[in-house]
């Protein structure tokens, strides 16, 4: 996983060093966007078995041109984890709730050829970016019982983005793909150590100019 973050961020370098040779034309105003994301992920914790689960969430970001074709945004996002676990030989449901912190480079590339760019409507997309995460709450619930932990600590990981992207207005846009992340660190918090060791899932994006 990590081999192939690392091969698009260098594809994707190498494509604004020629992108920066060529002189054009950009709109510099900057690009809202929430991204909901929803998908099956992997939890790694101190003493305990990898926990399966899935994750839902949403970023909200703002993106700055680099060039006609590439952008960098950052922004803030909101996810939950849910899992099914066994606590003390009972069964119990655990729910992370996290806030998240992104840095994504990202760049749209013509899927059809068209005489005139400016009339381009549908692009081939990929990202790759960095992310800080913090656990805010964790809750653990069984039968009897319900307790909660806050703060349990921060973390850094990488996520990649594969897509498809449609301009449907200059103030619109929405699209569609495959993201993956993975912490590259580990939570700690009072000797015990946590972290999502893999995320795939779908993410929807919605886009917007003023």
């Amino acid at each position: 996983m990590k081999k192939q973050l690392l091969a698009i961020l260098f594809v994707a370098v190498s494509g604004i060093a020629v992108a920066q040779t060529t002189p054009e034309k950009t709109n510099n105003y900057p690009e809202f966007t929430v991204n909901g994301k929803l998908g099956f992920a992997r939890l790694k914790s101190t003493g305990n078995a990898p926990l399966n689960g899935n994750i839902n969430g949403s970023d909200v970001m703002v993106a700055f041109k680099l060039g006609r074709k590439f952008d960098i945004a950052t922004g803030v996002g909101y996810f939950e984890f849910n899992g099914n676990t066994t606590v003390a030989g009972n069964s119990a449901s655990l729910k992370n709730s996290y806030l998240r912190i992104p840095l994504q480079f990202s760049g749209d590339f013509n899927l059809f050829k068209n005489e005139k760019p400016e009339n381009d409507k549908l692009f081939f997309t990929v990202g790759v970016g960095v992310y800080a995460n913090t656990l805010l709450k964790q809750e653990l619930e069984t039968a009897l019982d319900r307790t909660s932990t806050k703060n349990m600590g921060w973390n850094f990981g990488l996520s990649s983005q594969v897509g498809l992207k449609f301009i449907l207005s200059d103030a619109f846009n929405i699209g569609i793909g495959l993201e993956s992340q993975s912490d590259f660190s580990k939570m700690k918090k009072d000797g015990a150590e946590q972290k999502i060791e893999q995320f795939n899932g779908l993410y929807f994006k919605l886009g917007l100019k003023f």
